[in-house]
């Protein structure tokens, strides 16, 4: 890929680093939504991320749109623009996901109890944060804005806790 195509897959992204300046909040947008608000930090919506289960999400973002789709048996991607930016897979489990992004690793660390994730670069700590209320509405981010591929990886993390809470609560309710 030339150097002019990376930069304009990336522009949508870094432009919404700049505006999100290292963090942002997810607010689920009614009591059985599957949706979440995102929220800038002034507490201004500027899009939404829509939770299909286990098999996927979509984002909406200014002139943003990405979807997150389940590669059974490999994992997840992550496409924005028709370019995939994002891969993951579990390492053992979905707590410990590996995830590729614009050409770096990641590790991330789940904890599905206390509603928390992070990452950071392969060796390096955690630069990303995703951590939850109790009741799976409401979440708030911390992201490297010096980093590109950490805004995606922060979306990418947002959802997979999201999408692991709710199918555990259904199978604790369903048992």
């Amino acid at each position: 890929m030339s150097p002019m195509q990376e930069d304009s897959k990336l522009a949508p992204w870094r432009r919404l680093g700049e505006t999100l300046q290292g963090s942002f909040a997810a607010r689920q947008r009614g009591l059985l939504a599957s949706g979440f608000a995102i929220l800038d930090s002034d507490g201004q919506e500027i899009g939404r991320l829509e939770i299909h289960g286990i098999e996927g999400a979509g984002l909406e973002v200014g002139d943003l749109e990405a979807r997150i789709e389940s590669r059974v048996p490999t994992g997840y991607s992550m496409l924005a623009g028709g370019t995939e930016i994002l891969t993951a897979r579990s390492l053992r489990a979905w707590n410990a996901p590996e995830m590729s992004c614009l050409g770096h690793l990641y590790r991330g660390r789940l904890s599905l109890l206390r509603n928390t994730a992070r990452a950071g670069r392969a060796g390096e700590e955690g630069t990303v944060r995703i951590s939850g209320g109790l009741t799976n509405r409401n979440y708030e981010a911390a992201f490297d804005a010096g980093n590109e591929d950490s805004l995606p990886i922060a979306f990418f993390l947002l959802y997979l806790t999201v999408a692991l809470r709710s199918k555990a609560y259904n199978v604790v309710h369903e048992g």
